[in-house]
């Protein structure tokens, strides 16, 4: 029994011996790969996929103030009652002293036509409709009628407008000095709507010096860089982006996975790459020239850092006068509701 012991106590300790050095080579192996190989693998990568920033000069998009939706005025009346993200809309921005541009939201329709509407389930912005854009013909959209969500008793604008195709907007802006901002919210046929968003630059040059695309999901804007490397775009930087789908969709009929949900690991994961994507490194690489951010985000030593890397920034929602006034000293374009402070209806820009 001793000598049993003794025997398995001497192999033991040769195999030790023998095998060290070989844990330790791979040891070294896995250090070297980790320190070297993956940093150039990623560097590769990232060269390789970067795209060019926008051929054009970009300035005419900096310092503006751009109608939300087409904005709105504080005080109703008959005139200007009307729901946002509608020609009615745009037709009152285009009239109202202050306005540089409008901002809108894009989805595409079930026969693959950009419509404009806030939200790609329809049930809070039309009366009866339980339905995705994505799920009703052009056709089909026209047809419904926007839900009231005011108490006043005149509704002509309700009554009479229609959901607009974005189409139908470009031709409105044309003779306009408006500049265009578009949200492309696509989540499903982003190439379909990459392809359709050049087609329309194509067809309607003077987009080139009057708009920009923007959009949260990444992708939506390399793939229309990808396309024609003469369309501004920029990348809306949203720091908790799967709390912000995970809450959008929950208000659908098709909510998110509660795996997806309870993986703590993978969200972290998501929200800082698309964090990472908002820095002027992530910028470069999707060829943005122009970061969206909160408001509430924003510092003047944020600021700095994107002039030092020729980015223009652009503030989402800003709704308060001083607010706004520092931020224009600033150059920084700024997206608002109204251009009427929210604590003073009396002041105007």
């Amino acid at each position: 029994m001793e000598g049993d012991i003794q025997f398995w106590i001497i192999n033991g300790l040769t195999i030790i011996i023998l095998v060290s050095p070989l844990f330790l080579i791979f040891s070294y192996v896995i250090i070297l790969f980790l320190v070297l190989i993956v940093p150039l693998t990623i560097f590769f990568l990232y060269s390789y996929f970067s795209l060019p920033k926008c051929r054009r000069s970009v300035n005419q998009f900096k310092n503006l103030t751009i109608a939300h939706r087409g904005g709105h005025p504080l005080i109703l009346s008959d005139d200007n009652d009307f729901p946002e993200n509608t020609m009615a809309a745009y037709r009152w921005a285009s009239n109202i002293k202050g306005v540089d541009g409008i901002e809108l939201d894009v989805w595409l329709s079930h026969d693959h036509i950009p419509m404009v509407s806030h939200d790609g389930y329809l049930e809070h912005t039309f009366s009866n409709c339980r339905q995705f854009i994505s799920s009703l013909t052009c056709a089909e959209l026209k047809q419904l009628k926007y839900f009231k969500k005011n108490k006043r008793d005149v509704y002509n604008h309700i009554g009479c407008e229609t959901i607009p195709t974005l189409e139908e907007v470009i031709i409105f802006l044309e003779p306009t000095k408006l500049k265009l901002m578009i949200e492309i919210k696509e989540m499903h046929k982003k190439d379909e709507m990459a392809k359709i968003i050049n087609n329309l630059f194509e067809r309607y040059p003077f987009l080139y010096d009057r708009a920009y695309c923007v959009a949260f999901h990444p992708y939506n804007i390399y793939a229309i860089r990808c396309l024609n490397s003469y369309i501004t775009t920029a990348f809306l930087l949203v720091p908790d982006i799967t709390a912000h789908v995970i809450r959008n969709a929950n208000q659908t009929p098709r909510p998110y996975s509660t795996f997806f949900i309870q993986n703590v690991i993978l969200r972290w994961l998501i929200d800082s790459f698309f964090v990472w994507l908002g820095t002027p490194t992530g910028l470069k690489f999707l060829g943005a020239d122009l970061i969206c951010i909160q408001h509430q985000q924003i510092s003047q030593n944020l600021l700095d850092q994107y002039k030092k890397a020729q980015v223009l920034v652009c503030a989402w929602c800003v709704n308060e006068t001083e607010q706004r006034r520092w931020l224009k000293a600033n150059e920084v374009t700024v997206i608002t509701d109204t251009l009427f402070d929210i604590d003073d209806k009396s002041y105007a820009i």
